[in-house]
């Protein structure tokens, strides 16, 4: 739902979840969130104008260190329609990959897998920048309040959430040793 204008939020109506930071862990949630039999109320927000995963690290030729089934849901869900096998359907690739025989995808391959539920599943706002996130004693719900941006970074508009559960999957902080810091 990218450059979607916030809406104001009933509190009334809070959500059930909301995810900070859309990365494979978040997305991963919001796909088996989203097939939840009576559904649940999410939002996942991510201040990147799109899904990226390991900008810069996608290497010709590498290969993740686990097989395809280890995708955002088919353990935990193996009929989903967000699995790495209904991607590769959707692309008309599924006889071609499982004729090869390759049980570890490449990583290049993962983004885009990635990228492609990023793209259809519903509730996930990119372009959003989380600014705070605090607990209303009163109402007993989580406020997340945030900032929807220009591709440039540029404060668009302001926005809050209601919601009962508050889940951070904003990734690690990488670790550049001293002696190799600019």
């Amino acid at each position: 739902m990218t450059g979607s204008t916030p809406a104001p939020q009933d509190p009334d109506r809070p959500h059930d979840l909301v995810g900070v930071g859309i990365g494979p862990f978040n997305l991963s949630l919001a796909a088996l969130a989203h097939g939840v039999p009576g559904g649940l109320a999410t939002a996942f927000y991510e201040q990147r104008p799109a899904f990226q995963w390991h900008p810069g690290l996608l290497i010709e030729g590498a290969t993740l260190q686990v097989p395809f089934l280890a995708d955002l849901v088919t353990l935990a869900d193996p009929a989903s329609p967000w699995s790495f096998l209904s991607y590769l359907r959707h692309r008309e690739r599924l006889f071609p990959f499982y004729f090869a025989e390759k049980f570890h995808i490449q990583r290049a391959e993962y983004d885009a897998y990635c990228r492609w539920v990023s793209e259809r599943l519903p509730g996930l706002h990119f372009g959003h920048q989380v600014d705070s996130v605090r607990w209303n004693a009163e109402r007993r719900l989580f406020e997340v309040d945030f900032t929807q941006v220009d591709p440039a970074g540029g404060a668009e508009a302001l926005g809050r959430a209601y919601t009962r559960n508050v889940v951070l999957g904003v990734g690690t902080e990488p670790y550049v040793p001293e002696p190799l810091r600019p």
